[in-house]
């Protein structure tokens, strides 16, 4: 089953500055509330680099039930500070994570869509998990933006 999440914030800052910072997922557990952590060998990801991060996700918070998952991407598109794209394989499902960088009158239109699809026990988790997730997004994207802009 194939799902996306698809937001997009105005952040008063340069695309290369965001493009910097967000193409570097050891720092997504600064704004995005669902990573916990995450490695890789090199310090800036290009096409063909690959990652690790741990993801945990609370489908039925407030609850304290976690869901935690080890997954494994690699950046299939590279272009700073235009866009990057990135796919991820995990037990139970893959994803794609895709960033696009327009600059605006404020600075910066940034998209974020996450596509993803889940198989077996997750596939039944889904329902719980799609509107955490669609929240999570969200508030990834407001913490990103507060920490870009509080640090200008």
């Amino acid at each position: 089953m194939k799902d996306q999440i698809r937001n997009t914030i105005e952040i008063a800052c340069a695309p290369e500055r965001i493009y910097a910072y967000v193409t570097q997922p050891w720092l997504w557990h600064e704004w995005h509330p669902n990573s916990k952590s995450a490695k890789s060998s090199s310090s800036t990801l290009a096409t063909g680099d690959t990652f690790d991060e741990v993801i945990e996700l609370q489908p039925l918070s407030p609850l304290p039930f976690t869901l935690k998952r080890q997954t494994r991407y690699r950046v299939i598109a590279a272009d700073p500070p235009r866009h990057w794209r990135v796919e991820g394989k995990m037990s139970g499902g893959w994803l794609q994570i895709d960033y696009v960088f327009k600059p605006s009158e404020c600075g910066v239109s940034f998209t974020r869509t996450l596509t993803y699809e889940t198989r077996g026990f997750n596939r039944l988790m889904a329902p719980l998990l799609r509107p955490r997730m669609r929240k999570m997004s969200l508030l990834a994207l407001s913490n990103l933006k507060a920490k870009l802009e509080a640090s200008d």
